[in-house]
């Protein structure tokens, strides 16, 4: 074992975990096994990250049967070692987030002499050439580190690489496999192509407008269709609601009457949807006014729980905080640009629901700039989708149609398509394609 290491720091945070419910999720996108040294330590932080990851509590208790379960509580010193490090060590949850950055610190000192000593090794059998050469090769970690991203690439290296893509994208495509996400609507999805891999989506609207039941809609054609798992971080709308939606969806049962308890004669098509759609890979996160920390911490539980994640939903972009920006322009900003930094770090599209400015006016057609808050969303994102209902000119009040206006698109084409409001079982309808001819931008 390496001298570098605080195995005090390593219990006290360990302790904090247990017995403070739902700390993992406060740091889990900072720590990781590799943080502890001890290998008895690593053993119990990995029994609390498997519990958390079945959506169970890791409480002392629960932690020593998952240990004995899993076969390593001798490994992990004992039941009589748990019981020693929950009395000697202090939860100190308040500490937890600096105690945690002293353990990456350790962790990051302990990675550069693992590096000095490979080099170490590699000395003692090569000519001086060899050893730079050599050391040049740990240090940029293609040695130590298989995982590493390769990011630097010759230009035969990249048209390599763009060809495997666009053949696997080809094979995909014929064999009727998820390469995106899609709407499940013929002329939306026509216009828009598929929103792939590592693609930022913004989809705004005015309050009412469709833009949930655009991304609802998303969620269930990635799950029912490819069997992708999808996250869903709904800080708006409430982990029964969007549930009861997505059945109104699937069943044609309006959702009204689903809200009101009101499905007589309806109960058992009800009932059966429930438990054909129990199964469906969809991951919700219902969190009011979640940090973006908290978002990717969400994001790494959902792919250890289903290995890797279809699409990413936040509904809504404003109501996210980073508490480290004191500015409200700057924060937003960030957040735009950790959630597009997070469709490449989870290789899957993120599709985040944003509000318009009030200014926008009132039965005009939108516009990407109307976005709130920032136009650094507009300029993050690689599709910007507006929805915007259209009013009856006499009365002002809705027509049953709605324009979802493609307003950017940075690998396609934009336009307008006029869709169908089937609001009361929450869906919309394909209806026309109003092609305006405007190419693909930036």
């Amino acid at each position: 074992m390496s001298n570098i290491h605080n195995l005090s720091i390593e219990q006290c945070v360990l302790v904090a975990l247990m017995t403070v419910q739902n700390s993992l999720e406060t740091v889990m996108s900072d720590l990781d096994i590799e943080c502890f040294c001890a290998e008895r330590h690593k053993a119990i932080f990995k029994a609390i990250t498997e519990l958390s990851n079945e959506n169970k509590p890791y409480d002392a208790v629960l932690v020593e049967q998952k240990l004995i379960e899993t076969k390593t509580l001798e490994l992990s010193g004992g039941s009589k070692y748990l019981l020693q490090m929950m009395g000697d060590s202090a939860s100190s949850f308040y500490n937890l987030e600096s105690y945690v950055a002293q353990l990456n610190k350790f962790k990051s000192h302990r990675e550069v002499e693992q590096i000095g000593q490979s080099i170490q090794e590699a000395a003692k059998d090569l000519t001086v050439p060899d050893i730079h050469n050599a050391a040049e090769s740990i240090l940029s970690g293609s040695s130590t580190n298989d995982k590493a991203e390769k990011s630097s690439f010759t230009f035969a290296e990249a048209l390599k690489r763009s060809g495997e893509q666009l053949i696997q994208k080809a094979e995909a495509k014929a064999a009727k496999q998820y390469i995106g996400v899609q709407f499940n609507l013929h002329h939306v999805d026509k216009l828009v192509g598929t929103i792939q891999k590592g693609h930022f989506c913004v989809i705004g609207g005015r309050p009412g407008s469709g833009k949930s039941t655009l991304a609802q809609m998303v969620a269930i054609q990635t799950a029912m269709q490819f069997r992708e798992a999808v996250l869903m971080v709904s800080a708006e709308m409430d982990v029964e609601t969007f549930t009861n939606r997505c059945i109104s969806a699937l069943t044609n049962i309006p959702f009204e009457n689903i809200h009101n308890a009101d499905i007589e004669g309806m109960l058992h098509t009800f009932v059966d949807a429930q438990h054909r759609l129990a199964n469906l890979p969809i991951h919700i996160e219902d969190k009011q006014k979640p940090t973006i920390a908290e978002i990717h911490a969400y994001a790494r539980k959902a792919k250890r729980r289903y290995k890797k994640l279809g699409c990413i939903i936040v509904d809504y972009l404003q109501l996210v905080r980073d508490p480290s920006k004191k500015d409200r322009y700057q924060e937003v900003s960030s957040i735009s640009r950790d959630l597009k930094a997070m469709a490449k770090e989870f290789d899957c599209p993120v599709i985040a629901l944003a509000q318009l400015n009030r200014e926008s006016e009132k039965g005009k057609r939108p516009k990407a700039s109307d976005l709130k808050e920032s136009g650094q969303i507009e300029q993050d994102a690689d599709q910007i989708l507006l929805a915007h209902p259209i009013l009856n000119a006499d009365d002002e009040m809705p027509s049953g149609v709605t324009e979802i206006i493609v307003a950017k698109n940075r690998h396609g084409k934009k336009g307008v398509v006029r869709v169908l409001d089937r609001l009361d079982i929450c869906r919309f309808a394909s209806i026309r394609t109003e092609d305006e001819g405007l190419g693909g931008g930036v």
